[in-house]
């Protein structure tokens, strides 16, 4: 990733949230959920619409699994272009340095203090990918505040991050169906614009109202898990 460089991303939604993205009745909002492994931020498949469409698929198909913040009735992507300045990418030897040098730093903290750090665990037993990644998400939560406090680096305005992830396609081959590379996007004034992937339109009045009604469902049968009090 070149700094300064136009980009594109792909952001796997409900279909209402795409077109309020393209109208401009919405804006983009930071996800901060249990499977944001680049933590908090608005977050794209870099350059793959095909995979934002399946995520946004399986989001939307298994909603007790709680892939998104939000549930998803009907499964669409929106394309956005933006351009960072600030990225801890991961894809880079730079990136990767900066994160080992926050993991060993908070891991003497929690030794020092006698807490548990949080570890990185499949989703569910039955799977064989680390979904849940509450060690990855802490380091680099620990990375923005000390960049914060520092002041000398300037904030991360992105992450990004090359995931390895589905079935392997050719023993050996170390080509997995689902791997992807994806962007946390913090700083939304890095936007430009969003566009609808060729074939798309924005929905007709009648056709929003239908798809609001089945996103205010999904809703309720599934609604945010409160958060317990500290």
């Amino acid at each position: 990733m070149i700094d300064g460089h136009l980009m594109v991303g792909y952001h796997g939604c409900d279909v209402t949230v795409r077109d309020g993205l393209v109208s401009g009745r919405l804006q983009p909002e930071e996800s901060n959920n249990q499977y944001d492994w680049l933590g908090p931020g608005f977050y794209m498949f870099e350059g793959d619409e095909e995979r934002a469409r399946s995520f946004a698929e399986s989001a939307s198909f298994q909603p007790e699994r709680r892939l998104t913040a939000r549930p998803i009735a009907t499964p669409a992507v929106v394309g956005c272009l933006f351009s960072v300045q600030r990225c801890l990418d991961m894809t880079t030897r730079a990136g990767r340095l900066e994160f080992e040098d926050a993991y060993l730093l908070l891991q003497g903290a929690f030794l020092q203090s006698g807490r548990t750090p949080p570890i990185n665990v499949p989703a569910h037993k039955q799977d064989q990918e680390v979904l849940l990644r509450g060690l990855d998400r802490s380091v680099f939560d620990f990375i923005h505040t000390r960049r914060d406090e520092l002041q000398t680096r300037g904030t991360l305005q992105a992450v990004r991050g090359a995931f390895r992830q589905g079935v392997e396609i050719a023993p050996s081959s170390g080509f997995h169906r689902d791997s992807h590379v994806q962007i946390a996007l913090r700083d939304f004034s890095c936007i430009r614009g969003w566009f609808l992937l060729p074939g798309d339109r924005q929905l007709k009045e009648i056709e929003l109202a239908a798809a609001t009604e089945r996103y205010a469902q999904a809703c309720a049968a599934h609604p945010k898990p409160r958060r317990r009090s500290p």
